[in-house]
């Protein structure tokens, strides 16, 4: 006797049984970036940093450079 094979007596093919495919299911994540927890002690909440400049004060220098073969 082999393995794996039917006896010889017996004529009934045999049974395979059809499985279901799952769908493929593709999770894409919100953002690229890491996220890691918190530094012990560090503020949760912390307050705003106050403005550096305002925000027309370097418009009036972009407008004025212009490339250097414009010259």
């Amino acid at each position: 006797m082999t393995r794996g094979a039917a006896a010889p007596d017996d004529d009934t093919p045999p049974v395979v049984e059809a499985v279901a495919p799952t769908p493929l299911v593709v999770r894409r994540r919100g953002g690229r970036r890491v996220s890691t927890d918190p530094v012990p002690g560090s503020d949760p909440t912390p307050a705003p940093e106050p403005p550096r400049h305002a925000s027309a004060e370097n418009d009036a220098q972009l407008r004025a450079d212009v490339p250097p073969h414009w010259g």
